[in-house]
């Protein structure tokens, strides 16, 4: 692959991200939250009895990086920190109602722009496009 072809494909990543990120939706989206806690919030919603150390993972954090995200989200009320019940020693963190409505508040809008986007995509092209998308993905979480 050239070194033009790698620029174009991080040039387009970037402007992705920024697009479906909790700022680039006319930075009306998803209240008050940075990137970091945005993921943090959503790897929280979907894993049952989520470490801080999950979270760090998640976001290549380490685990001081991590705590100090889920305390601003804790603080936000969006989620509230539990103790693991195979481990008292092991803080896990749950979301709640409001991390909740958080998430499902930018999920609609992300559909909402999502569709958008695919309708000037030839259904050939959209295909494509989540085929690599998803491995890209996969490959970054290893």
């Amino acid at each position: 692959m050239t070194h033009s072809a790698i620029s174009d494909i991080s040039r387009s990543l970037i402007e992705i991200t920024w697009h479906f990120g909790p700022k680039g939706l006319n930075g009306e989206c998803c209240e008050n939250l940075t990137m970091p806690e945005f993921i943090a919030l959503d790897k929280v919603s979907t894993t049952s009895y989520c470490a801080v150390q999950d979270v760090g993972h998640s976001l290549g954090f380490t685990k001081s990086g991590a705590t100090r995200i889920v305390n601003r989200l804790e603080k936000k009320g969006y989620v509230q920190k539990i103790k693991s019940h195979k481990d008292a020693r092991v803080c896990c963190v749950e979301i709640t109602k409001s991390g909740e409505r958080v998430l499902e508040s930018a999920n609609s809008r992300y559909l909402e722009q999502f569709h958008t986007i695919a309708a000037r995509m030839s259904d050939h092209s959209l295909a494509d496009t989540v085929k690599l998308l998803t491995a890209m993905a996969k490959a970054l979480k290893g």
